[in-house]
């Protein structure tokens, strides 16, 4: 139980998603394995991922270590999935851990009991991650580790089949647009450039017809194709038979929903992922006792019985006691989720002076609370419409006849139109009733779509069921929280966690990426109860005050002061890279010393203050050791490519690097058999693993490309493109009124943007200013690095004469801005050949503008002052 001082602790969103948390740093897990854990392997992380295979090493690296680029933009994984599958590789591949009693004996903290053996015949693990905190990729790390490493280590410790399972149709949806046909595989970064023609998995979906044994599989399907009774299959054959004497390959589509038990029943050495695994468990009953079944016969028969079976939830609780899973090996909790921004920021919609009417009805007695969601709602409503963006109010009621109630009460108000409604019953069981699921499943699949209509959802249900929407931002809650069903605090908010806008951080202030939750004190209840259980305290919005205009868009009023942009063709371009016996000949000999030493596979290492001539670490660990001369020549390649920034395959610099390697690197040729790890190879790979042999080889290639990459041309076409044409974006950051944009207001990136735009709207010679957003209007210049890269200036300006003026305002000089401006101003000069108009480049540095600012009323005069 957390302290009063804990509790009375706003969170705050305080990391970036991809930074590696300490574990001194984070709340102490209460999963019985996870503390030790996340010292262990935080150690083996800094240690550079010990004892694991050639291909594990290759995957960590290339998934943590490289860079990224996702829709033309840098990306980066977060640590949560990080951490998770970093967990995983740690327990079952380096300490090998594969039943519970191992990993109870080594990570176990605190009393546990209960274990029954007969249970723990074969590798079980738990990942307990908030809602939102990147499960499906992990499912991804998961399967792409799995499978490389059968593949190209050869061991049957992995496997190349795998049955991934959602707990209902709606999340099988879900999972089935990120997996179906292996996308989630190929547009992300799982797999190395070099690996992707060796990635042959064929997914098949439930709907598919089961596949030769021997294939490389990853099969996907919902729980409920496992629940048939065998005895319903040979009641609706015989029914077949008797009435319309169909044909056996016929027959067999009927019950379509069985085939996934062959699967089961014959495929050994089957990895089993099980999504929202919390669900699983409460409802299937007799799931892990069928499994183990299933583990031994395919053992007695087949040889080999499961792989593991993955469990991914946010809420691994037993239903009845609440208990943790005692198989979880991952703990990333709602708090930091919130802490590193990669969910939405939670907040308690509170209302002053709330009454609660005595009423049989649902929507009598709760119309405060009703009508506050959906006053808010119609306020966010109209703030992201502008953005292009739904907001999406979630109502939660005990029963159907009171969901029908509040149905009713909406669809009597004139604002809201009742085909924008999503009315979901339940069952007595609490499903969706199958009358309505054929309905319901596709209009609840794709609410997040910008040709789905619905906009306020009424449900029954749902709370635990896994859906979640990215366009939720309130949820009314009006069911009664101590039902014996035990919805938890964590299922209340987790339907509306995941961002809309992925890319920007929450910011509270502005209401973007948060979460509203609102209800009488029953739900409120329920959140403090969460409040307890993370050791946080989930900020308050006080109804009353609006949700603020965050939107920058055309102010069509300001039409006049639009400014076209004339977008030139490139004059640098990178060209296509021809390496010739020329070029080897003029690269220079490096002339590193081969030192006559074997790489070993451990090594000593101290760290000491030397202030006080202290060792205060001292280890010994194993090396993450290659396993031949060629692997480090790949890595070497590939590194020399990416600082490069050449977009072509690994291949093209292999063979250069190796002859390089050979001839010109030490001060004696080498030669070496690929593939093999004999004493002159263990001596090579000592060698190469020198760091400042790895610094040389780097500098050397880098230094000779990097003026064989651009070429230039002359610049002889252009278009324009107008501001009147950009769509409205959100805006966090300052932003002031200016009748000379044509936005509404004009967006600003720091103080002496603000201070320079109000400069622009007061200086009597300008005619019209923008802010550079949105347009994509770049101009290449080549690095200092000799790279090409992409110079976005700050400011474009129409002056009354017609001049155009492009400024960029600058706080601290680095080392490219002379090269920047350089190429600024040639850009001007060609831009005004072509146009006709004149155009013109000025950097106005924040010393020399705060200094004259207040003694100018001109633009020009700014261009006066630099000019002396």
């Amino acid at each position: 139980m957390p302290s009063k001082k804990e509790v009375a602790k706003v969170i705050e969103v305080k990391f970036e998603a991809f930074e590696v948390l300490h574990p001194a740093t984070r709340k102490k897990s209460q999963a019985y394995l996870v503390n030790k854990l996340r010292d262990a392997v935080f150690n083996w992380r800094e240690q550079g991922y010990s004892n694991t295979t050639k291909t594990t090493k290759r995957l960590l690296d290339f998934w943590f270590k490289e860079d990224h680029i996702f829709d033309d933009k840098e990306f980066k994984f977060w640590f949560a999935q990080r951490e998770a599958i970093e967990t995983l590789i740690y327990i079952y591949e380096v300490m090998r851990k594969r039943k519970f009693v191992e990993m109870m004996v080594d990570f176990g903290e605190g009393k546990f009991s209960g274990y029954d053996p007969r249970a723990d015949l074969y590798p079980q693990y738990c990942f307990k991650m908030a809602t939102g905190s990147g499960k499906t990729f992990v499912m991804a790390f998961s399967v792409i580790w799995n499978y490389f490493n059968y593949k190209f280590e050869g061991l049957d410790d992995y496997t190349n089949k795998f049955l991934l399972i959602a707990p209902n149709v709606i999340v099988y949806e879900r999972l089935k647009r990120d997996f179906k046909e292996g996308k989630i595989f190929r547009e992300f970064p799982f797999v190395p450039e070099e690996w992707l023609p060796e990635l042959d998995l064929r997914v098949v979906l439930r709907e598919d017809p089961v596949p030769n044994k021997k294939e490389n599989i990853f099969l996907l399907t919902n729980i409920q194709q496992l629940e048939e009774k065998r005895r319903a299959r040979k009641r609706i054959e015989k029914e077949i038979e008797e009435s319309f004497d169909l044909a056996p390959v016929k027959k067999a589509s009927i019950y379509q929903e069985n085939r996934i038990k062959e699967v089961l029943d014959n495929f050994p050495n089957l990895m089993i992922l099980k999504d929202e695994a919390h669900h699983i468990y409460n409802v299937e009953k007799a799931w892990k006792r069928i499994l183990l079944d299933l583990h031994k016969n395919l053992e007695a028969n087949q040889g080999k019985g499961l792989n593991m079976e993955l469990d991914f939830t946010a809420t691994p609780k037993e239903e009845k006691k609440g208990k943790l899973f005692p198989w979880i090996i991952v703990d990333f909790t709602l708090k930091e989720a919130i802490e590193t921004g990669i969910v939405k920021y939670p907040l308690k919609g509170i209302i002053k002076q709330p009454k609660l009417f005595e009423s049989n009805k649902v929507s009598e007695k709760f119309k405060r609370w009703i009508d506050a969601s959906l006053k808010r709602w119609s306020e966010y409503k109209k703030s992201l419409s502008k953005l292009g963006k739904k907001s999406v109010l979630f109502i939660q009621c005990p029963k159907n006849d009171e969901a029908d109630d509040v149905y009713e009460y909406l669809c009597s108000l004139p604002d809201i139109k009742k085909d924008r409604i999503l009315l979901i019953h339940t069952d007595s069981t609490g499903e969706i009733k199958k009358s309505e699921l054929g309905t319901l499943r596709e209009k609840a699949k794709d609410i997040d779509e910008d040709n789905n209509e619905i906009e306020i959802i009424i449900s029954t249900m749902m709370l635990n069921e896994g859906w979640d929407v990215r366009s939720v931002n309130i949820i009314l809650g009006l069911r009664s929280y101590s039902s014996p069903r035990g919805v938890l605090p964590e299922q209340v908010i987790g339907r509306g966690l995941r961002k809309a806008f992925v890319d920007q951080r929450p910011d509270i202030k502005n209401c973007v990426n948060t979460l509203e939750i609102i209800g009488p004190p029953a739900l409120l209840d329920i959140i403090n109860e969460l409040e307890k259980e993370e050791g946080i305290k989930i900020g308050e919005v006080d109804l009353d005050e609006p949700v603020p205009d965050i939107t920058i868009y055309i102010d069509k009023k300001k039409l006049k002061k639009d400014i076209k942009v004339p977008f030139l063709e490139a004059k640098y371009l990178r060209k296509e890279l021809k390496f010739t016996n020329k070029d080897f000949e003029r690269l220079p000999k490096a002339k590193i010393a081969f030192e006559d030493k074997v790489l070993k596979e451990t090594i000593s290492y101290e760290a000491k203050d030397y202030l006080k001539g202290a060792i205060f670490v001292k280890r010994k660990w194993n090396l993450p050791v290659p396993k031949d001369v060629s692997s480090v020549i790949g890595y070497y390649a590939e590194q020399v490519r990416k600082e490069l920034k050449i977009p072509k395959s690994f291949a093209e610099f292999y063979p250069i690097i190796e002859k390089y390697v050979k001839e010109k690197l030490f001060t004696k040729k080498v030669s070496f058999q690929a593939n093999r790890l004999g004493v002159k190879n263990l001596k090579i790979l000592y060698n190469l693993t020198r760091p400042e042999v790895k610094e040389k080889l780097n500098r050397i290639f880098k230094d000779y490309f990097k003026d064989k990459l651009i070429s230039s041309k002359e610049v002889g076409s252009f278009e324009y493109k107008n501001f009147k044409n950009v769509k409205p974006f959100i805006w966090t950051k300052l932003a002031l009124v200016a009748d000379k944009c044509i936005f509404n207001l004009c967006p600003c990136d720091n103080n002496l943007e603000a201070d320079f735009a109000k400069f622009l709207e007061e200086a009597k010679d300008v005619g019209s200013f923008i802010k550079n957003e949105k347009l994509s209007f770049f101009i290449e210049y080549i690095s200092t690095e000799k790279l090409l890269r992409n110079y976005k200036t700050d400011f474009i300006i129409r002056l009354k004469n017609g001049d155009y003026w492009i400024v960029e305002t600058k706080g601290i000089v680095d080392v490219d801005v002379a090269l920047k401006d350089k190429r600024a101003k040639e850009w001007c000069k060609d831009a005004s050949a072509l146009t006709g108009k004149k155009w013109n480049f000025l950097r106005l540095d924040q010393d020399l503008f705060n200094k004259y600012r207040e003694h100018v009323n001109l633009f020009k005069d700014f261009i006066n002052i630099k000019r002396q």
